[in-house]
């Protein structure tokens, strides 16, 4: 009997080692600039702090995309970096390479449709998104260092941290969940030719 416990226990943490690692992998073009700039502009954020929930000086990511202050700003977060990046480059706000959006998987929904799938090694950049697996919530961050094991460091707006909630760099295990939230996949940028 115990044995067969075990075997059960083995099958189940196998499993779900599959699943945790199912996430697909899209790529967008984006000029090297503008992504070069963009984390530079999310790294400026690191120590922004809510006041109350989800506002203060957070409400500018939501202005980014259109909202006002209450809402979620993960993915608003990573649309501002991008954003603020294009006007101090002098670039049209169509050279941004993601959806205008205060919602993490609609980001990627959007990058499924227009880019191409790949299958490559996850890399300074790239956009985590994780998904609820019962409804449309979801996060985004963006890797700002690659580690060893499937361990990356991220820029995450809208987290919690250890004095309030708000932007700061996260340590974050590509084969574990984000609290509920499983990793639904990676937005990729092929850099584009500057000139």
């Amino acid at each position: 009997m115990r044995r067969s416990i075990s075997a059960g226990r083995l099958f189940g943490a196998v499993l779900l080692s599959i699943l945790l690692c199912s996430y697909t992998m899209y790529e967008l073009p984006c000029k090297s600039d503008l992504l070069i700039e963009s984390e530079r502009v999310a790294l400026s954020q690191i120590g922004v702090r809510e006041v109350g929930n989800n506002r203060g000086e957070v409400v500018k990511y939501l202005a980014s995309v259109g909202l006002g202050e209450g809402h979620p700003y993960c993915a608003a977060g990573v649309y501002w970096g991008f954003s603020k990046a294009a006007v101090k480059l002098n670039l049209s706000k169509s050279e941004i390479p993601i959806r205008r959006t205060a919602v993490a998987n609609a980001i990627l929904n959007d990058a499924i449709s227009r880019g191409k799938r790949v299958d490559k090694p996850i890399t300074r950049h790239d956009l985590l998104v994780w998904k609820s697996k019962s409804s449309w919530q979801g996060h985004i961050e963006r890797v700002i260092e690659t580690k060893s094991r499937g361990i990356v460091k991220t820029i995450a707006f809208n987290v919690k941290l250890s004095d309030g909630e708000g932007v700061g760099i996260k340590t974050r295990y590509l084969s574990h969940p984000l609290g509920k939230l499983m990793l639904r996949g990676v937005i990729k940028f092929e850099v584009k030719d500057d000139n």
